[in-house]
């Protein structure tokens, strides 16, 4: 650590120990990774890197998971250093692309580093905003690849939530980087947090008293079934309305959050006729920067609003929750129901923090949030220099209770950090462009995952060495190491087969050829005592049939931990694909394979439509219907609205690409959905967004979001199309079309 020098101050802050070590390091040319809870001031760290190097001149990127955050961002900038010195990129945004303080997605960084890093040469710091998204299943590798192919003598910071392993993700960066990145951690909470469990009949109380109670009640039921009143949002606001607003209600579902909001606006007013009329002002303030706006929610939102009532979530247009936001940041909301997204990166901290349950929907099944899911939105709880403390209160329903259900809210049990790298066709085609087979196969032993499992696999290799030491005399009898551990390879992949058997003389055959290989390793044990009767080894052979159960244990698992293996697979196996497609031709792009290789996510579909010439032929309209199909992901139970447009071509395309992926992987990443299609198509035509909205089946937010991944693809392909003027002019009509009114992002 370095010797800190008098107290600083930054902004009028006095900064804190781990902000000012961080800083000092900074100052120091370091890069830096800080982990602290949620709502401490990490960003001011980031504030600090922006401001230096904008007066020395330097260029500095900071990067965000989300779009939301990158808009907010860019607004804040620009009132510090004004309009030319801030743009933003976020692949559907391009502001003033050449700033130097460039604020944009994770994504469009990495594919900067990949297909031009020139524009990125001079950049001086990079910053990781909520870096502990590389664990995220769909886009955490993103952020592995941007610290992969980031230049050595590119700076970073990376702001993470409190992690445990935060140490091996700094040694996995300076082995990377090949230099040595300064790890800050703080587990102060200048507003400390306390936490409680709700319930109706017991108030605040801890998961001990529950289960006392639970046990009590289920006794008295000889059904096992409980029927107590249930405890609602209302009980938990009744108790808390008098000492603990303003209050961010975490709701796990948008439907709730609407209706909670309609329910408790029957029963509570929160503001006096003065913040009434302040809630009317910040309103027209805010509307003033949109168009004019048709929402089938505004009324029932603005009758609430009044009230100081809120809901936030992203099936919301952009401009609705633009006012929620400044309504809550200006103290004018006392209660809002909000989905988890509220508790990302934005910083609206509050006195109170509340769950409506304990489990969310992720997509695919119901289950508990984890510990750190926990923290990130309880830790908006207390307000620095406000509340001498903050408060996170979770709602129980006995009649669902399962105590296994819960996090822990010990935030010394948050889980660790795992890598989730997994290579793209993108990936892949930008590997093979600007890297030899040599090198490609070293990068790809470079990622968290792999030096992650490396560690580990240090000790499971001393384990198996260590039985091998009992094992020896065994050995020996097999004809060495070699055909040992072949001999047990076999059985474990022959009993893995007959786990997935079902046919009656696959069964057959695979037990006795198992049968054989165990005869065989129960031959060398026998030969190890060649003057005993095998009656009398009955014991020795069971626990040597143990030993080789336990090594067999061990071989799996450092199977497991070699994951740069699955890797070179991946990589194989997809790269041969390409090859069928005809992107790669002896290790160089093709025309098509250059194209893809500037496509980021479906860049099959989209190379394969472009390559059949379909972008020069469908009218833009129906282009753009075409385009947001693409990848579209239908919400459960959203029917599709019919059309008459012909998707005959890309249909073919895409089930030609869907076969042909299941034969080669086993498994397909291309998507078509064409349920809101005939919408873009309407949109497209000049159709109002409120006429829209009466047919669709989906949320307005759903909507521009799905409209705006359109644009954001017809960006890419405009981008990669080359030199054709015709196609770059069509192109450009076809964003603007789709790119007005509710849809345009106003910043």
């Amino acid at each position: 650590m370095t010797e800190h020098t008098a107290t600083r101050t930054y902004r009028g802050y006095v900064l804190d120990p781990f902000q000012q070590e961080a800083v000092d390091y900074i100052d120091e040319n370091k890069s830096v990774l800080v982990a602290a809870p949620t709502g401490v001031g990490k960003t001011l760290i980031a504030d600090y890197i922006i401001e230096k190097i904008y007066r020395e001149g330097g260029r500095v990127v900071y990067t965000a998971p989300i779009k939301a955050l990158s808009n907010q961002k860019f607004r804040e900038f620009k009132g510090v250093v004004g309009e030319e010195g801030v743009g933003i990129l976020t692949g559907d945004v391009v502001i003033n692309p050449d700033a130097p303080i460039l604020i944009m997605t994770t994504e469009i960084f990495r594919n900067m580093l990949h297909e031009d890093p020139e524009r990125v040469r001079d950049v001086r710091y990079v910053i990781f905003d909520e870096i502990h998204y590389i664990d995220d299943p769909e886009r955490g590798s993103v952020w592995e690849e941007s610290l992969i192919f980031m230049p050595p003598s590119m700076r970073f910071l990376g702001l993470s939530a409190t992690i445990p392993n935060v140490d091996q993700l700094a040694s996995w960066i300076s082995e990377v980087q090949q230099q040595e990145v300064k790890v800050v951690t703080n587990f102060h909470r200048v507003v400390p947090l306390k936490h409680a469990l709700f319930e109706r009949s017991l108030g605040f109380t801890n998961m001990r008293a529950l289960q006392k109670k639970y046990r009590r009640l289920a006794g008295q039921n000889p059904s096992g079934r409980l029927e107590v009143p249930a405890t609602t949002h209302l009980d938990l606001i009744s108790a808390i309305k008098e000492e603990y607003l303003p209050c961010l209600f975490f709701t796990f579902s948008r439907c709730k959050c609407e209706s909670n909001a309609l329910e408790l606006g029957e029963e509570e007013d929160f503001l006096d006729r003065q913040q009434k009329q302040q809630v009317s002002q910040v309103i027209d303030e805010v509307l003033e920067r949109y168009p004019a706006m048709e929402s089938g929610r505004w009324p029932h939102l603005r009758r609430l609003l009044m009230k100081g009532i809120a809901y936030h979530h992203a099936g919301m247009l952009p401009v609705l929750k633009d006012i929620v936001e400044e309504l809550f940041t200006r103290r004018l909301i006392a209660v809002l129901y909000c989905t988890e997204t509220f508790a990302v990166g934005l910083n609206f901290p509050c006195k109170t923090v509340c769950f409506d349950s304990s489990t969310k929907w992720d997509g695919m099944t119901f289950r508990p949030i984890s510990n750190r899911e926990y923290f990130q939105m309880a830790g908006r709880a207390g307000r620095r220099g406000i509340d001498p403390e903050g408060f996170a209160f979770m709602l129980v329903d006995l009649n669902y209770f399962d105590p296994s259900q819960f996090p822990s809210m010990n935030e010394a049990e948050v889980e660790p950090l795992q890598s989730q790298f997994s290579l793209t066709y993108n990936s892949i085609l930008n590997l093979v462009k600007n890297y030899s087979e040599e090198e490609i196969y070293r990068i790809l032993g470079q990622n968290f995952a792999t030096y992650q499992a490396s560690a580990e696999r240090q000790g499971v290799l001393v384990e198996m060495e260590l039985l091998e030491e009992e094992l020896a005399p065994y050995i020996k009898h097999m004809r060495g190491r070699e055909r040992f551990i072949s001999t047990l390879r076999q059985r474990l992949d022959l009993e893995r087969q007959l786990n997935t058997a079902y046919n009656k003389r696959t069964r057959t055959r695979l037990k006795r050829e198992i049968r054989a290989l165990t005869q065989r390793l129960d031959s060398a044990f026998y030969r190890a005592y060649p003057g005993r009767e095998r009656a009398s080894l009955r014991r020795e052979n069971r626990r040597y049939r143990r030993k080789l159960k336990a090594y067999e244990r061990l071989l799996l698992r450092e199977q497991a931990l070699n994951p740069l293996e699955r890797y070179i697979q991946e990589f194989e196996d997809k790269k041969a694909l390409l090859e069928t497609l005809g992107y790669l031709e002896q290790d160089q792009l093709t025309s098509a394979g250059l194209f893809a290789s500037q496509i980021h996510g479906h860049e099959l579909m989209l190379t394969e439509v472009f390559m059949e010439g379909l972008f020069h032929t469908y009218p833009p309209a129906e282009l753009n219907a075409a385009l947001v199909a693409v990848g579209y992901e239908p919400r459960k139970n959203e029917f599709r609205i019919k059309h008459r447009l012909d998707f005959g071509p890309i249909l073919r395309i895409y089930h030609g690409l869907l076969k042909l992926e299941q034969n080669m992987l086993g498994y397909t990443t291309v998507r078509f959905y064409d349920h809101v299609a005939a919408l873009a198509y309407r949109w497209s035509n000049g159709e109002s967004f409120t006429k829209l909205i009466e047919e669709a089946s989906v949320d307005e937010g759903d909507l521009v979001f799905a409209f705006r991944r359109g644009i954001d693809l017809l960006r890419q392909v405009r981008n990669a199309a080359g030199d054709d003027p015709v196609l770059h002019e069509k192109l450009r009509e076809c964003i603007s079309l789709m790119d007005r009114d509710e849809v345009s992002i106003w910043l």
